[in-house]
C-alpha cells in the first residue's frame, strides 16, 4: 500500500534529522503534533522546531501528526509520542489518560491565554452575536475539530456562558476539521458562522489565506496549545525538553516561534489547565483515565 502524503511527511522529516545527527545509537524522540491545520502544514511548521530540538537534546527526534486530535491523544496512549503538542481539551484528555505532563506554554506579548473568534462571510446580515442569537435557527454553525479547545469546546463554552444559546438552537452544526478549514467554509458558505483560533485566524488574514469575512466576536481569554511530555520520559529528559523551549527566544529562534505564533514559550505545570475541565465536562468528553 502506497503511504499518504501525510505518512511520507513524517517520515521524511524524521530521515532528514536522523541523516543530520548521523549515527544509529543516538536515542529518538517521538514528537507529536495535533493537526490544527491541515496535517501537511501542521508538518511543514514544525519541522524546524523538530531539528532544534534534536540538537538541544542530543537526539534523533521523528515528527508526525494525526488524522484527528483523539488520534494524538491515542498515540501518547499508546506510547507512540514522546512529546506532543496539544490543544488544551486533547493535552486534558492526554493528561487523564495517559499521565501527559505539560513543560511550555507559548506567550504573545506577555500573555499565555488564547482567544477563539466568530466570523461571518462579509456579506452577510449578521453584525455581532446578537444577530446570532436572534436568528440561529435559520443559521448553520461551524466548528473545527470536535476536541479542538479554540475550535469547538470553548466557543460552545461560551455561547453558553455569556449568551444562554446552546449549540442545539442552530440550525444545523458542522466539525470541518482544523481551524483554516472553518474560515474557508465561512467565506465560501451563506447563512453561516464559524469559531476558530484568533491567533490562527490573524495569520490566516497576515498571509491573505482568506477573505471576504468578517470578525464578530472574540471570547475570554483561555488556556490551550501546551507541549506535554510522556510519562515515560525520565525527569531528566523532561526538563531538558521543558529548557529547550523556554530558550527559543535567548537563542534568537524567532523563526520557530514566528511558525508557533507566539514571542517565547514559558515554563508550565497541570494547575494552568485546571479551569477547562468544567469546559470539557459541559461538553460531555469522557476524560477517561483517573478523573
Amino acid at each position: 500500500m502506497r503511504p499518504t502524503r501525510r505518512e511520507f511527511l513524517g517520515t521524511a522529516a524524521a530521515l532528514s534529522l536522523s541523516g543530520c545527527l548521523g549515527g544509529t545509537a543516538t536515542p529518538t524522540l517521538t514528537v507529536g503534533v495535533v493537526p490544527d491545520v491541515d496535517p501537511d502544514t501542521a508538518i511543514e511548521q514544525n519541522t524546524e522546531l523538530a531539528a532544534y530540538l534534536a540538537t538541544e537534546l542530543d537526539v534523533e527526534t521523528e515528527l508526525r501528526t494525526a488524522a484527528d486530535y483523539a488520534g494524538m491523544v491515542q498515540a501518547m496512549v499508546a506510547g507512540q509520542v514522546d512529546i506532543a503538542y496539544y490543544g488544551g481539551v486533547s493535552y486534558i484528555l492526554a493528561h487523564h489518560r495517559a499521565g501527559a505532563k505539560p513543560v511550555a506554554v507559548g506567550s504573545q506579548n506577555g500573555q499565555t491565554e488564547w482567544h477563539s473568534v466568530f466570523i461571518a462571510p462579509s456579506d452577510s446580515d449578521l453584525t455581532g452575536m446578537a444577530d446570532v442569537v436572534e436568528t440561529a435557527s435559520e443559521t448553520e454553525l461551524v466548528f473545527g475539530d470536535p476536541l479542538s479547545t479554540s475550535g469547538t469546546v470553548m466557543p460552545t463554552y461560551h455561547l453558553r456562558t455569556e449568551y444562554s444559546l446552546h449549540t442545539d438552537a442552530f440550525a444545523q452544526v458542522t466539525h470541518v476539521g482544523a481551524h483554516d478549514a472553518t474560515a474557508a467554509t465561512v467565506s465560501r458558505t451563506s447563512g453561516v458562522v464559524g469559531a476558530l483560533n484568533a491567533r490562527i485566524y490573524a495569520r490566516l488574514l497576515a498571509e491573505d489565506a482568506v477573505e471576504g469575512v468578517q470578525e464578530l466576536w472574540r471570547t475570554p481569554g483561555f488556556p490551550d496549545y501546551p507541549w506535554a511530555v510522556a510519562p515515560s520520559l525520565e525527569a531528566t529528559t523532561a526538563d531538558a525538553v521543558q529548557t529547550a523551549f523556554t530558550t527559543l527566544d535567548s537563542k534568537g529562534r524567532t523563526d520557530i516561534l514566528d511558525q508557533q505564533a507566539v514571542d517565547q514559550y514559558v515554563g508550565v505545570s497541570h494547575d494552568a489547565f485546571t479551569s477547562l475541565e468544567t469546559a470539557v465536562e459541559m461538553a460531555g468528553i469522557e476524560r477517561g483515565g483517573d478523573g
